[in-house]
């Protein structure tokens, strides 16, 4: 964890690096189980990654009030 020295944790204390890394491996595992027929293992994965992207959009739009307005245009934030 990037923020949080030691113990327990919660996914709010994600950094969004961590949030996508997590997101690519539920993803993974939700693709896993839709090829193994597993399609309730399925649902529940994709949901959590529906909650990991609400997630990503409200660090996203705390970090985007401290980017310049050039920087937003000339890399398409």
């Amino acid at each position: 964890m990037k923020y949080v020295k030691s113990g327990t944790f919660t996914t709010k204390q994600f950094s969004i690096d961590e949030t996508l890394t997590e997101i690519d491996d539920v993803v993974g595992i939700a693709q896993s189980c839709i090829k193994n027929g597993d399609l309730k293992l399925a649902q529940k994965n994709l949901n959590q990654v529906a909650d990991y992207v609400k997630h990503i959009r409200a660090k996203v739009k705390i970090a985007m009030k401290h980017v310049p307005a050039d920087v937003m245009e000339r890399e398409f934030l």
